[in-house]
């Protein structure tokens, strides 16, 4: 995919990444992040966290455990016709709530160490999404 500029949500700040950018290493947080073509088209996930590799000769590397395209989300969304936008929004938010009640329950100590470092991570993603679910529905 050729790309004019990528768009991240590093734990040091948000940056957007161009053309002939100094080679860095940047720890991903939990977010979205965008790539805008050279077609002026542009395209969003959601990522859990990783890294971005920026290295000489313009090239980004994404390594992350888990990215959906924000696509993903809408599709899925307007799969419920028959619900208005806001009670889509409810219901949406609704299930976000009910994910970081249960990820807070393994992470609190209910479940092996791998549980609890996995409950840990969903619930860092599952605040993130749950802070921009306004722009996945409108």
């Amino acid at each position: 995919m050729r790309s004019v500029q990528v768009n991240i949500a590093a734990e040091s700040g948000e940056m957007g990444v161009l053309a002939n950018h100094v080679p860095s290493i940047e720890q991903l947080k939990p977010g979205l992040i965008e790539i805008i073509e050279e077609s002026g088209g542009s395209k969003q996930f959601f990522l859990s966290g990783g890294f971005a590799i920026v290295q000489p000769g313009s090239k980004l590397s994404i390594n992350a455990v888990e990215g959906f395209p924000l696509e993903d989300f809408s599709s899925d969304v307007s799969s419920f016709h028959t619900s208005p936008p806001i009670e889509l929004k409810r219901l949406i938010r609704q299930a976000v709530r009910s994910q970081i009640t249960e990820a807070q329950k393994i992470a609190s100590g209910g479940g092996s160490e791998q549980d609890v470092a996995e409950a840990e991570i969903e619930l860092e993603a599952s605040r993130k999404f749950q802070g921009i679910i306004h722009t996945i529905v409108e």
